[in-house]
């Protein structure tokens, strides 16, 4: 989401329209970075959850995996589609 927004923002100031891999490459950047870092934290995660309901397991996980994970990834492709828009009524 970092790198993403941050290229977005750079290019939009600039006027560049990036090619599609330069626009949605960082946001696939992005996602790696995300999976990394989940798998970092899954150790940790199983030895809490380890004895937990199901409720309870179900709730962290949908807490710490997939919320950030949608958060991440719909805000990268924002920018991402952001940077490559192009208003009709320009001349570009």
């Amino acid at each position: 989401m970092i790198l993403s927004r941050t290229l977005a923002r750079a290019r939009i100031a600039r006027g560049e329209r990036p090619g599609f891999l330069a626009a949605w490459g960082p946001v696939l950047c992005d996602a790696l970075a995300y999976v990394a870092a989940a798998v970092l934290v899954w150790p940790l995660l199983r030895a809490l959850l380890d004895g937990a309901s199901v409720a309870a397991t179900v709730l962290v996980l949908t807490g710490v995996y997939f919320l950030p994970g949608q958060a991440i990834l719909i805000v990268s492709a924002l920018w991402a589609t952001r940077s490559r828009w192009q208003d009709r009524d320009s001349d570009a």
